[in-house]
């Protein structure tokens, strides 16, 4: 189910949803984009993630089943489970529209129903007479139109055109009216949702943000910097700092040459002995859509082959078996910690054939 957005900024299908919190973080760590809705489509659950100020503010899981009952209390990691979602990057320029949708997934629903069994007049009446805030939803199929009101009284009505593909928005009370008369063609189904600060502090209200942290791509390049640091750290006895630092930087020029705009912030410290690996997952920005979560690791693995090159040539035949059994011990005790690593010990044992 769409909800009011201004303006779509991104499509994605077929995303893999354990990198759903990889995504999330990427736009966080961009900066590009900054008040919206992340919206992911998976057969009967749809995903929203709140994006205020560039940072997510909070998520929900809404289900409908063939027969329009509705679920509102899925963790996420629902989606996270699912093998292809449909995702919708969308921003919303309109404060009141923002907040009017924060509203509609912070608070509890108060009325759900078919609108048939529903007098929408009345309920509207009702809102004026108590003084209630409240959102007032329609479902037509994917798309959800909704019309807010302030303490009774009509504040603004948001209304998908779906001939113009995009949402109206309108403050004008006769404009709602006429929607309101048409309603009887449509049936919609209506979701009302109530706003007081009582029903927000009896809640059960969590921001439901921890997914974040279940970032596979993030686990993944940290894994990988450790073994880049071990690789590091066994040149570093055969040969000195300064060449460590010259055999790096020649590398990381290559990359940069073959990969324009990415890895422009790698360098090797010769006072800490250590190369700035964070910033890998900072110049992800500038690969492409289709590589940069799933096949993420083919940038990876290219880095660490260039690196076990080098060291292949100069750590001699003790050397070189030695890192192979730092290595993978690394790789094994990470494995056995993270599903995320599950399988991943049989790639960097190809990896290391390097050093043979």
């Amino acid at each position: 189910m769409i909800v009011p957005f201004s303006e779509l900024k991104l499509f994605l299908s077929d995303f893999e949803g354990k990198y759903l919190p990889s995504f999330v973080n990427d736009l966080v760590r961009e900066g590009s984009f900054e008040c919206g809705v992340l919206v992911a489509e998976a057969c009967d659950k749809t995903g929203y993630v709140l994006i205020s100020g560039g940072a997510p503010v909070l998520s929900r899981v809404i289900a409908f089943s063939d027969d329009e009952q509705i679920s509102t209390d899925i963790p996420i990691d629902a989606l996270l489970e699912e093998k292809s979602l449909d995702l919708y990057l969308m921003a919303v320029k309109d404060d009141a529209v923002f907040k009017s949708l924060t509203d509609f997934f912070v608070y509890p629903l108060s009325l759900y129903a078919p609108y048939r069994f529903v007098n929408v007049p009345m309920l509207v009446s009702s809102f004026a007479e108590r003084k209630a805030s409240a959102v007032l939803g329609f479902k037509h199929g994917s798309a959800l139109n909704f019309a807010v009101f302030d303490k009774g009284n009509f504040s603004l009505f948001c209304f998908f055109d779906s001939a113009e593909n995009r949402y109206v928005v309108g403050r004008d009370p006769v404009s709602f009216g006429s929607y309101l008369g048409s309603l009887d063609l449509s049936k919609p189904v209506v979701i009302s949702i109530e706003i007081s600060e009582k029903a927000f502090s009896s809640s059960f209200f969590k921001s439901r943000l921890d997914f974040l942290e279940k970032d596979p791509v993030s686990s993944e390049t940290d894994l990988y910097a450790g073994v880049f640091s071990l690789v590091l750290n066994s040149l570093a006895k055969v040969v000195s700092a300064e060449n460590v630092g010259k055999m790096s930087e020649k590398l990381f020029a290559y990359l940069r040459k073959k990969y324009p705009g990415l890895y422009s912030s790698l360098a090797y410290s010769a006072e800490t002995a250590s190369v700035n690996w964070e910033t890998l997952l900072d110049d992800r920005k500038n690969v492409p859509a289709e590589y940069r979560f799933g096949e993420y690791h083919r940038y990876l693995d290219e880095i660490l082959g260039l690196f076990l090159k080098s060291a292949a040539a100069l750590l001699g035949r003790a050397g070189a078996s030695q890192l192979q059994l730092d290595v993978r011990a690394f790789i094994q005790n990470s494995e056995s910690g993270n599903k995320d690593f599950s399988g991943m010990f049989d790639r960097f044992d190809n990896l290391l054939k390097i050093l043979q």
